[in-house]
C-alpha cells in the first residue's frame, strides 16, 4: 500500500507548486511599475546650468561701476531715467570723442602709403 504520509508530502508539494505558479502568474500579468531615475536628471540639470553660465556674455558694468564717465557720455535728453547730463560734459566728451579722431586721422596717414604711378 501507498504510504499515507507520502502522499501528504507530495500534496503539500502540489500545494507549494501551484502556489508559486500563482505568484509567478500575478507577476507576469501585473503591469509593469515604471520608476523614474532623478539622479541621471539633476546631474543633467547641473551639467546644462553650468554650461548656460560659461557661454553667457560678459554683464556690462552700472554706471555707479563704471564711474561718472558713462553717465556724461550720454545724449542730452527730456526722457532720459539717468538724468540730464550737463552741456558742458556733452561738449568736453564731444571734442574728446573730436581730438581722438584727429589722432587716429593722422596716425593712418603718416603709416599708410599712397604708390600712384
Amino acid at each position: 500500500m501507498i504510504d499515507k504520509e507520502l502522499i501528504h508530502q507530495a500534496a503539500e508539494d502540489i500545494d507549494i507548486f501551484e502556489a508559486d505558479l500563482t505568484e509567478e502568474f500575478e507577476r507576469l500579468a501585473a503591469p509593469p511599475r515604471r520608476t523614474v531615475r532623478l539622479w541621471p536628471l539633476v546631474a543633467a540639470a547641473c551639467a546644462a546650468g553650468i554650461v548656460a553660465v560659461l557661454l553667457m556674455p560678459p554683464k556690462a558694468p552700472s554706471p555707479e561701476e563704471e564711474g561718472s564717465s558713462a553717465a556724461e557720455s550720454l545724449p542730452l535728453r527730456g526722457d532720459n531715467w539717468r538724468g540730464a547730463v550737463s552741456l558742458e560734459a556733452q561738449l568736453a566728451h564731444q571734442q574728446e570723442i573730436k581730438e581722438k579722431g584727429e589722432r587716429l586721422a593722422a596716425y593712418v596717414r603718416k603709416y599708410t602709403t599712397t604708390n600712384k604711378q
